[in-house]
C-alpha cells in the first residue's frame, strides 16, 4: 500500500484547503455574515499590513500543513483505501475534534452565562468550514498517493 504521507500529497491538501478557505472567507460566501458574528460592518474591520496578513496567513497555511500531515499519517495507521473511508474518517475526525473544540470555545467565559455574549453563526461560519476542508483534505490526499 502506498503511504499517504507525501510531501506532495501533503502540500497539494494543504493548498486546496487553504483556497477552500479563501472562497470560504470571501463575500461570497461567509465574510459578510461572519463579520455580523464579530458585531462589525465591512466598513470598521480594523486595517492590517501587508505584513501582518502575510504572517497570518502563512501559519495559517503552516497549521493547514500540519492538519494534512497528521490525517495523512492517520489513513496510513488505519489503512484507508476507498475514498468513502477516506472522506467518512476526515469528516469524523474533523467534527469530532475541531467542531467540539470550537464549541468548548463557545460556550467558555469568564464572565456571564455562557455563550450569550459570543455570536453563535461564527461557531457555525468556522466549525463547518474546518469539517468541509479537512474532507477535502481528504479527498487530496486519497487521490494524491
Amino acid at each position: 500500500m502506498t503511504s499517504y504521507l507525501t510531501l506532495e500529497g501533503v502540500f497539494l491538501a494543504t493548498l486546496a484547503a487553504f483556497i477552500f478557505g479563501a472562497l470560504w472567507y470571501s463575500p461570497l460566501l461567509f465574510l459578510n455574515a461572519w463579520i455580523k458574528g464579530k458585531g462589525l460592518k465591512p466598513g470598521e474591520l480594523p486595517k492590517r499590513t501587508t505584513r501582518y496578513i502575510l504572517q497570518t496567513q502563512g501559519y495559517s497555511f503552516v497549521a493547514h500543513g500540519c492538519m494534512a500531515a497528521v490525517l495523512a499519517v492517520i489513513f496510513d495507521i488505519t489503512q484507508v483505501e476507498t475514498l468513502k473511508v477516506a472522506l467518512s474518517l476526515g469528516a469524523l475526525l474533523a467534527f469530532g475534534f475541531t467542531t467540539t473544540t470550537h464549541f468548548v470555545a463557545l460556550v467558555y467565559t469568564m464572565e456571564g452565562n455562557h455563550y450569550d455574549k459570543k455570536n453563535q453563526i461564527n461557531f457555525l461560519i468556522m466549525s463547518l468550514y474546518y469539517v468541509v476542508a479537512i474532507v477535502i483534505m481528504s479527498a487530496v490526499l486519497f487521490f494524491v498517493r
